[in-house]
């Protein structure tokens, strides 16, 4: 079995191949980090930020072209890797100390702007004709036409997509990150669910989660707690909303573990629940669960979608209607393929896919049911493990 760094590398080559390029260049953090697994707190925090890995297929050389500021932490964690500098950023040196060396010079040979660096690097490749993929996700318009007038002759195309594509179908070692942050995030918010106290505001709640995905070694992503006649405001903030007997609660949360990220949602009703909001979660979970149960290769994501409404709808909601049930999740929350109407996407072993049949009723509740599963050879197998039933606590 290939190991991560090969299987990557397998799937960044055949997909150049594919389309006939010769170079590769990445710019959003997620996709530099699948091509390098250097990852810059600056970049992930400040949009203006640009940094960016270049693949070269012939040769199969990586380059990375990155601040002044973060050339020590590049030559520590990656000394092999050939690195281009940019920016302003000065360091002091100490006098007979000479493990910096590599440091200083490669300072001292920095580009003015990240733009300069990306040319220079790009012209290093020795590239002069053909084919190069940009990933657009982080590039500006005018960086696009200045690098199509450096390189008259090579034809530039967007490769977002394509990079998504390679990240789709994911190593084993992948989808065992994903399983350990999808059991971070429910542990922590069954864990925060079941010890709830009535007069908690959805803020609290969403802060006792935090806490719990912490203390189990992983990173808060997002958490969307919602409350009674906030519940069907979908991707919400957290308010004061208190907590009473009798409320609907409705969670939508994840957490970063290791790079990888999860995605799940769980329906509460504190105290004694009623009639319509039993038969309503029943059909979105019957949805949900008759969607999963059809997942296997070969199957188009389309299919899944159209099964998680019409089942949705025979189950006690015949008006239900979704934009997408579901999508693919990694090192982005929103990982290809997407499960909705006209996504031609073939679903193969490796796929992780979160799928979901929310249901939001304004001026009544938001119900929500998401879990996170991967395709493999034969069929499926659910990374996340709770209950996927209605979550009734005596606050």
């Amino acid at each position: 079995m290939m190991t991560l760094e090969e299987y990557k590398k397998h799937r960044i080559q055949r997909a150049m191949a594919e389309n006939k390029l010769d170079v590769l260049v990445a710019t959003l953090p997620e996709n530099i980090y699948y091509m390098t697994e250097y990852e810059s707190i600056g970049h992930k925090i400040l949009h203006s930020t640009q940094i960016f890995a270049v693949y070269k297929l012939q040769g199969d050389s990586v380059s990375l072209i990155i601040p002044k500021a973060e050339i020590p932490t590049a030559i520590e964690r990656f000394p092999n890797l050939n690195k281009t500098a940019f920016g302003n950023f000065f360091f002091s040196y100490t006098e007979g100390v000479s493990s910096y060396e590599k440091v200083r010079t490669m300072t001292e040979k920095s580009e003015v702007s990240a733009e300069q660096a990306l040319v220079k690097a790009l012209k290093a490749s020795g590239i002069t004709k053909g084919r190069m993929g940009i990933d657009e996700s982080r590039i500006s318009i005018q960086l696009w036409q200045h690098l199509e007038s450096e390189f008259p002759h090579i034809e530039f195309i967007p490769a977002m997509n394509l990079l998504g594509k390679v990240r789709m179908v994911k190593h084993q070692s992948e989808i065992k990150l994903l399983e350990k942050s999808a059991e971070i995030a429910e542990e922590s918010m069954l864990n925060t669910l079941l010890n709830l106290r009535l007069g908690m505001s959805e803020y609290e709640i969403g802060r006792r989660y935090i806490t719990e995905v912490t203390q189990r070694g992983a990173d808060p992503f997002f958490n969307v707690v919602t409350v009674d006649d906030r519940t069907p405001l979908c991707d919400t903030i957290n308010t004061g909303n208190k907590i009473v007997n009798g409320s609907i609660i409705r969670v939508d949360f994840g957490c970063i573990f290791h790079g990888y990220r999860s995605d799940l949602a769980r329906t509460a009703v504190v105290g004694k629940s009623y009639s319509k909001l039993e038969e309503y979660y029943n059909a979105i979970l019957s949805g949900e669960e008759r969607a999963i149960a059809q997942i296997k290769p070969g199957v188009v994501a389309e299919d899944i979608f159209d099964i998680a409404v019409n089942e949705t709808r025979k189950a006690g909601i015949p008006h239900y209607e979704r934009h997408h049930c579901g999508h693919g999740i990694g090192l982005e929350v929103y990982d290809p393929p997407t499960i909705a109407p006209g996504a031609k996407a073939i679903l193969e072993p490796g796929m992780v896919l979160c799928v979901e049949t929310p249901y939001y009723e304004l001026g009544w509740a938001g119900i929500q049911v998401e879990d996170t599963v991967a395709v493999t050879e034969d069929g499926y197998r659910y990374l996340s493990k709770s209950s996927r039933k209605l979550i009734k606590v005596g606050a």
